[in-house]
């Protein structure tokens, strides 16, 4: 059992995970922050702040993971328009979570946007690391 567990440890894709993980708060602090300035001050409803802060961070995270974490750098533009359409399906979760229960259900904002996006998250390192960057085999 231990063996396993130093197996699992030392695997790539452990090691993928963990740096997806802190590119992930990375992007959470862009994602989060810039939500919280647009909901504070300006009077743009919650599903469209939701929608250019998560974008904003999509961006980001993608090019950190493409050059710190998969170092994948061949067919950018493709990998980057994958990225983008699961990152925004998955920004689609949180915006429908944040509509359901901030609009019409009147609950705390920043919590439901931090509950969805991290289940969100979850769903997204899957469909990434199998989709947009995955190695080509030769």
């Amino acid at each position: 059992m231990i063996e396993k567990i130093i197996s699992l440890i030392k695997s790539d894709d452990f090691r993928e995970f963990v740096i997806y993980g802190f590119i992930g708060v990375f992007g959470l602090f862009i994602d989060f922050g810039l939500f919280w300035l647009l909901t504070k001050f300006t009077a743009l409803p919650v599903e469209v702040a939701n929608f250019i802060s998560s974008s904003c961070a999509l961006v980001n995270n993608f090019y950190m993971n493409t050059y710190l974490n998969f170092h994948v750098r061949d067919h950018l533009l493709s990998r980057f328009i994958k990225y983008y359409i699961i990152g925004q399906i998955t920004t689609l979760i949180t915006t429908t979570c944040l509509f359901i229960f901030v609009t019409l259900m009147h609950q705390n904002e920043m919590v439901v946007k931090v509950i969805s996006t991290f289940l969100a998250t979850m769903l997204q390192f899957v469909v990434n690391k199998v989709f947009t960057f995955k190695k080509e085999e030769l």
